[in-house]
């Protein structure tokens, strides 16, 4: 082989090296490319995982105290619930207890005056007639905030300015009350203050509670 030719064997060579060089060059950079795309992939996908994960605990956590919160309302809600029946049927029963008072002591009215003794030892007779008068009757109703005319609504300076001067018919006539209608009104007036009394006792004891 003559030095022309051996020339033109290393120029083809050396050109052959150079061509193998920039294609290891791509390889290597393209199997670099992927197997950074492998690493940020997995990478990626572990982060996920472990996010999902993490917010799947948070919200495990959320769930758990959004229940306990939830029971413990629901809890106390019952118990206020069975409180408050417990309060509604003791002040029923109370209301029931009075009525039955106020019902046994209508049924004394009668005992108590009709007949009346002068003394020890002494026959029963008849109670004298006991006479109130219209101004007595009209005083006992401004007493317990009850209106002259018998409306129930309190009772005016006005209405006071007008009332009978003393000593008028307006003043002194019979009222027609009878000492058996006044211990019954105040049977019913205790009923109803005794009631309200035992509302008040039992709104009191719930509100301790």
């Amino acid at each position: 082989m003559d030095l022309e030719a051996a020339m033109g064997v290393v120029e083809a060579l050396k050109w052959l090296l150079d061509r193998w060089q920039i294609v290891l060059i791509i390889a290597i950079l393209v199997v670099a490319y992927f197997y950074g795309q492998s690493q940020w992939a997995e990478g990626y996908n572990k982060a996920q995982a472990e996010g999902t994960a993490a917010i799947a605990v948070l919200k495990k956590q959320y769930s758990e105290q959004a229940f306990e919160v939830a029971s413990k309302a629901h809890s106390d809600l019952l118990l206020q619930v069975t409180r408050a029946q417990a309060a509604e049927e003791s002040l029923l029963g109370q209301y029931t207890l009075h009525a039955k008072e106020v019902e046994q002591l209508k049924d004394r009215i009668a005992h108590v005056t009709i007949q009346y003794k002068p003394g020890p030892s002494l026959a029963a007779r008849p109670v004298p007639h006991c006479v109130f008068t219209a101004g007595w009757l009209r005083d006992y109703n401004t007493a317990l905030g009850v209106s002259p005319a018998s409306t129930g609504a309190a009772v005016t300076v006005a209405e006071k300015a007008a009332w009978p001067t003393p000593g008028t018919d307006a003043e002194l006539l019979e009222s027609g009350v009878t000492p058996a209608d006044i211990l019954a009104h105040a049977q019913d007036y205790g009923r109803w203050a005794r009631n309200n009394l035992a509302q008040l006792n039992a709104l009191l004891d719930l509100q301790k509670e």
